[in-house]
């Protein structure tokens, strides 16, 4: 039996020592034609937005916009600006947000902008922390909601969704109230609203409706630079005044057990993918950009329909959509939740938790970081991105089931580039594989040295990349970051697991002829440098700019957080969830009162009150500090086995943002009440349900409510289900931790 073991142990290895090789052709072949939209806009301050058929600009450059969905009805309104300010920390840079009507026009003429309804303050807020807005005004949306998000009466007309002049008239109606909401807050008038989606997925229907209704828009003085649609809409591309958007879900809450294995996960430059997720391609796919607007960060489980979101699927599925040519990435839902009781759609819960990064009380989930590490990709090189052509390899991955061979991609432009390799399939394990790639260029080939690329993950690697005048030939590490200051630019890696950095310069661009702590080898006009006993390396170029290149472990790269202190492009290393806000850095963390602040770059003395530990060893500034400790005295009583009663303390000390409640169980789904009310709900997929506390702090006791499992319920783990039908419906513990907050001040 060992000998046996020992073969098998042999043999993967020998498997994993042979790399793969790969070829991949990037030479062009037909340049691209750039051809502008008729769409463009000016700021008061000067800054310009337009798009081409390729890409959007700013300032007449290449702009690769992140967009992330939060449905302000459904947050409360006093946490609004704190979750604006997480996804901005998440690097987004636009909040989408749905209008749905129904919950505005609350009875036939009667409507209603107050409290969490009021979309004013809300984009007033966004404009305070310089986040932009797309607006999605419908007249249908739906985004779960009753009726897609018409009112009853609106639902009961034949001639909804259509040119009918009744619903026309209506609409009308709803579009005058959202320009009144919005006066003066579109880009034009120094605002955040840059973009407006009418209707959605109106796969079925009149051409010319979403002409008419953004006729009507501009009548109502809905005045945005961009107009969008989603890309299942019969409209007139022919008019190039509507830009389609596309969608796409990893999981997908609509079908049995969340879904099977999808072909998103397969890079592809044409539209197959978007086809076979949307059914058919309703226009002139090489007219306008490509862009997400409903990029799935997660989905809606409903009664029947129970899932896990992995966040490494989640990250995966983004990775594949840059790499195959997206440049705007639009996230739905990026925020979760809680519906208005009356107007969820049938069949689903209260909970519009949607298993968001961030969750329906604004608690950051693992696939928050995971995407923040490809947010920090696209912020820094999105400039250079947007402006790549793709490049399929010959026999590109086909089928979603193989797990055999590598599939990737290559996006370059004037021989710069990136090589996206995938490695992970939504519902199916993944193995490790060792590869070799080639890439084929106008002038040259490069090929990579080998990498492994474990099971469940992805890469980004660059080659022929530019840092000052110094040429990088490759690097066998994912970009994470880059920083210009001055004539110093940095560029932080994030090293691929089991993989130590390689990389080449083109000798002639630099002047550095030795590299402490790194093997080198002179190829040709390249030199080739292998980590040795650095992670860091520093070089000049010919005009004696610096180029310091920083290489990150994988739990480093999601904890890094892009910011400016004083005025220099930095980066903060912490555990801590951060949030900036003017000259202030807040962290919270549940369950440590410690924190553990990394900054870079060192010596800004950026952080008033505290002194930094200035390691050698190190490129970072470090400081440490310490809240009070908290106990949560919680008392919790069970009147019936299916029912707890859960007594909450009054008020919180200073340094605790909130108490999250940790509630885990067996049964079908538990329920939230307060004061007797249903206030949200949760669906048992087996995970833990987490609760921020601090929502109901102020409403006295809350009581959750075991529901029993039904039969009907798909995609729970056959043991699970096992152990509820041995055990029965029952609660298994619940507790609270202290999610702990500290501020520090940035100095001027």
């Amino acid at each position: 039996m060992f000998k046996l073991k020992l073969i098998t142990l042999c043999m993967c290895f020998t498997y994993l020592a042979k790399a793969q090789v790969y070829e991949i052709d990037a030479r062009v072949k037909t340049t691209p034609q750039r051809t502008a939209l008729p769409m463009k806009g000016k700021s008061p301050a000067g800054i310009t937005l337009s798009a081409n058929n390729k890409y959007f600009e700013k300032n007449g450059k290449p702009w690769f916009p992140v967009m992330g969905e939060l449905h302000y009805n459904r947050v409360p309104e006093q946490e609004w600006e704190n979750e604006i300010l997480k996804m901005k920390s998440g690097g987004l840079s636009i909040v989408a947000t749905y209008v749905f009507w129904n919950e505005h026009e609350i009875s036939k003429g009667v409507w209603d902008w107050k409290n969490n309804r009021d979309i004013r303050k809300f984009i007033e807020l966004c404009a305070r922390h310089n986040m932009l807005v797309w607006l999605r005004i419908g007249p249908w949306s739906h985004g779960e909601q009753l009726n897609g998000g018409f009112p009853d009466w609106i639902q009961k007309m034949k001639g909804h969704r259509s040119n009918d002049p009744e619903y026309l008239a209506e609409s009308a109606k709803l579009y005058h109230q959202i320009g009144m909401q919005t006066k003066g807050l579109y880009f034009k008038d120094g605002g955040p609203i840059i973009g407006t989606q009418l209707e959605n997925e109106y796969a079925s229907g009149q051409n010319g409706h979403i002409s008419k209704l953004k006729e009507m828009a501009l009548e109502a003085n809905i005045t945005p630079v961009f107009w969008s649609i989603t890309a299942n809409t019969v409209f007139d591309d022919k008019k190039m005044e509507v830009i389609p958007l596309q969608g796409a879900y990893a999981y997908r809450g609509w079908e049995r057990a969340g879904g099977k294995p999808t072909k998103d996960f397969l890079y592809g430059n044409d539209q197959w993918i978007m086809n076979d997720a949307l059914g058919k391609v309703f226009y002139d796919v090489n007219m306008y950009p490509k862009g997400m607007c409903e990029q799935g960060a997660g989905s809606q489980m409903t009664f029947n329909n129970r899932f896990i979101a992995q966040p490494e699927v989640i990250e995966s599925h983004v990775q594949n959509q840059v790499g195959r040519g997206m440049n705007l990435m639009g996230y739905y839902m990026f925020h979760g939740g809680t519906q208005t009781p009356g107007l969820e759609e049938p069949g689903h819960p209260y909970s519009y938790d949607f298993q968001a990064p961030l969750d329906e009380f604004g608690l950051l989930r693992p696939s928050y970081r995971y995407l923040k590490v490809q947010h920090l990709f696209i912020n820094d090189f999105g400039t250079d991105l947007a402006a790549m052509q793709v490049f399929e390899s010959e026999n590109p991955v086909r089928n979603e089931l193989d797990t055999t061979n590598l599939r990737y991609i290559v996006r370059a432009n004037n021989g710069s580039g990136f090589l996206f390799m995938g490695n992970t399939q939504v519902r199916v394990n993944m193995p490790d594989k060792n590869a070799t790639v080639k890439v084929k260029l106008d002038q040259e080939t490069i090929t990579f040295p080998s990498v492994l690329l474990k099971g469940q993950t992805t890469a980004i690697l660059p080659f022929n990349l530019k840092a000052g005048t110094a040429l990088i030939k490759y690097v066998t590490a994912q970009p994470l970051a880059r920083l210009v200051n001055g004539k110093k630019t940095t560029i932080f890696f994030q090293e691929l697991p089991g993989v130590n950095p390689q990389l080449a310069f083109d000798v002639s661009s630099i002047t550095t002829k030795t590299f402490e702590g790194w093997k080198a080898e002179k190829l040709g006009d390249n030199v080739q440098l292998s980590a040795g006993n650095s992670k860091n390396l520093e070089i000049k170029d010919k005009e004696g700019n610096t180029i310091l290149l920083v290489f990150l472990n994988r739990k480093q790269a999601e904890n890094s957080w892009r910011l400016k202190l004083k005025g220099q492009e930095a980066l903060i290393i912490s555990d801590a969830d951060l949030m900036i806000e003017k000259n202030r850095i807040i962290l919270q963390q549940a369950g440590n009162e410690n924190f553990n602040v990394q900054v870079y770059p060192k010596g800004l003395n950026a952080i008033a009150g505290l002194k930094s530990n200035n390691e050698q060893a190190t490129v970072f500034d470090s400081y440490a500090t310490k809240t009070t400790p908290y106990t949560p005295k919680l008392i919790i009583t069970y009147p019936e086995k299916q029912n707890a009663i859960i007594q909450l303390p009054k008020t919180l000390p200073s340094n605790v943002a909130s108490l999250i409640l940790k509630v885990d169980y067996l049964g079908g789904s538990a329920l939230l009440f307060q004061n007797g009310k249903h206030i949200t709900d949760n669906l048992y997929n087996g995970t833990t349900w987490h609760i921020g506390l601090h929502r109901f702090m102020e409403g006295g006791d809350i009581e959750l409510k075991l529901q029993d499992w039904n039969i009907s319920i798909t995609g729970v783990a056959p043991e699970l289900v096992k152990e509820i039908n041995e055990k029965g419906t029952m609660f298994k513990a619940i507790n609270a931790v202290a999610q702990y907050q500290a501020i520090l001040t940035i100095t001027k």
